[in-house]
């Protein structure tokens, strides 16, 4: 009996060496696989701790509609089956083709019928377009004038008509100083230009001594962009009282057009050292023609940008495009129906909506967009 109790003993002890050398190799493999399967598991649960649960519905919301998180969408349904007439100043500029997209999709989310028509910076041709929301029965009309007063006319009948206005990006100055309009939401353009002006008035100063020669991009065409520059010489004209010598060569009009803009650059023979465009189709007109030849010295500033290509161009550190002022299409959008959505339940509006401005660069770029 004591022999088979050794037997089996020595047989146990045999067994338990066994497993030993097999958990000191083999099984410490599968415990780090088994540690990180764990770790993902974990995040998850601690993240509705960090992150308040309406933004994660609000993200989850805005994705499936294509829609950005950054949007703050409202839960309201007063614009359900309403009829929103839309005009946008000029669907060429990449920035007022992205306010337009985000309009519909905006519209869409909340159960309006909007679509968004291009006034092709044309008073009369936006003018014909609004008769045409007044005739059609829009429940409220939205407008981006490319000038102040061009369509005075058409938007005067609409407000005779009882139909609300929202003037966005643009401006109808006898509308607003006549309260026929129910709220604006805009930027600020003289402002905008002060801006970028500090911007590039820092980095001259920073660079090149405090002294440049700067090409300018215009758009005569629209009223709103050219007070851009008033700004802008504000800053370069106090600049220069205090010791610098900024000199503008030249103004030539884009007309809000790349391929117009690449024709002006091209055609100037006398050096320079920046161009500052009043919109970034005469920014990106600019940067083209300067690369065709070449030309990797002169940097071209936007006073007015928004959208993968500018971004990206910042991201990658392109050699000619050195900054562009964001305003961020999707906020304005937002702004515009909060006002929709206000007047709709009966709330008191502001008169005016100046949204944020910021000047990115390579530096912050990320900030403003995801790569």
């Amino acid at each position: 009996m004591k022999k088979m109790m050794a037997l089996l003993l020595t047989l146990a002890l045999v067994v338990s060496c066994a497993a030993c050398s097999t958990k000191e190799a083999p099984a410490a493999a599968p415990a780090e696989p088994s540690t990180e399967g764990e770790a993902p598991a974990e995040t998850p649960a601690e993240a509705p701790a960090e992150t308040p649960e309406p933004a994660v519905e609000n993200t989850e919301t805005n994705s499936a509609d294509g829609i950005p998180a950054s949007v703050t969408l409202s839960d309201s349904t007063a614009l359900q089956g309403k009829k929103i007439g839309c005009s946008i100043c000029y669907k060429g500029d990449e920035w007022c083709a992205g306010v337009a997209d985000a309009l519909e999709k905006l519209g869409a989310y909340y159960g309006a019928e909007i679509v968004v028509e291009d006034g092709d910076l044309n008073d009369e041709t936006m003018t014909k377009q609004i008769e045409n929301m007044i005739s059609s029965g829009c429940d409220i009309i939205l407008a981006d004038p490319t000038t102040p007063e061009g369509c005075t006319e058409a938007l005067n009948k609409a407000y005779d008509a009882g139909i609300p206005i929202i003037i966005y990006d643009g401006y109808w100055t006898s509308g607003e100083e006549q309260g026929k309009i129910i709220t604006s939401v805009t930027w600020d353009q003289i402002e905008t230009g002060r801006i970028v002006g500090e911007y590039f008035v820092k980095y001259v100063k920073e660079n090149m001594d405090g002294k440049c020669r700067l090409v300018e991009l215009t758009n005569a065409v629209s009223e709103q962009c050219q007070s851009r520059f008033i700004g802008l010489h504000e800053v370069i004209d106090k600049a220069n009282a205090d010791g610098c010598e900024i000199e503008i060569i030249g103004h030539h009009d884009s007309q809000g057009n790349r391929e117009t803009a690449y024709n002006a650059i091209s055609a100037i023979v006398e050096p320079y050292d920046f161009v500052i465009s009043d919109v970034d189709n005469g920014a990106m007109g600019a940067v083209s023609a300067l690369q065709a030849t070449g030309n990797t010295d002169v940097k071209v500033i936007s006073m007015g940008a928004y959208g993968a290509e500018p971004f990206g161009k910042l991201h990658d550190n392109d050699p000619n495009y050195l900054a562009c002022l964001n305003v961020d299409a999707w906020i304005l959008s937002q702004f515009v129906f909060d006002g929709a959505i206000g007047y709709f339940e009966g709330k008191e509006l502001p008169e005016k909506t100046n949204i944020d401005l910021y000047v990115v660069d390579n530096s912050n770029v990320e900030e403003f967009w995801s790569f």
